[in-house]
């Protein structure tokens, strides 16, 4: 289940984006990572993504083989917030193709 609210992902200014609870699990990351991916319809899995510069960077991605993804397939991006207890992941529906 989603609703909206409003993040600064950016830098530029709180905008109002997607965000998804996630179930809690074992600890915070698990419940962000490797995970289904929360959007309608989409059967790919969000996977850890940081570029050493945005944590908590996941994107979904069709898995292509034990722990091997498929860049290609990026379809939604996500930034994970909240803590152990209510992790979330925001949609960042900007960089969406």
């Amino acid at each position: 289940m989603s609703h909206r609210d409003l993040y600064n992902l950016h830098g530029t200014g709180a905008i109002e984006h997607e965000v998804f609870q996630m179930p809690a699990q074992r600890d915070y990351w698990s419940s962000v990572t490797i995970v289904p991916c929360p959007v309608a319809l989409c059967v790919q899995t969000v996977v850890w993504y940081e570029a050493g510069y945005v944590p908590g960077y996941r994107v979904c991605m069709r898995r292509i083989g034990g722990d091997k993804y498929d860049k290609a397939t990026i379809r939604h991006r996500f930034i994970a917030r909240g803590d152990a207890q209510s992790p979330v992941l925001v949609r960042d529906e900007c960089c969406e193709r």
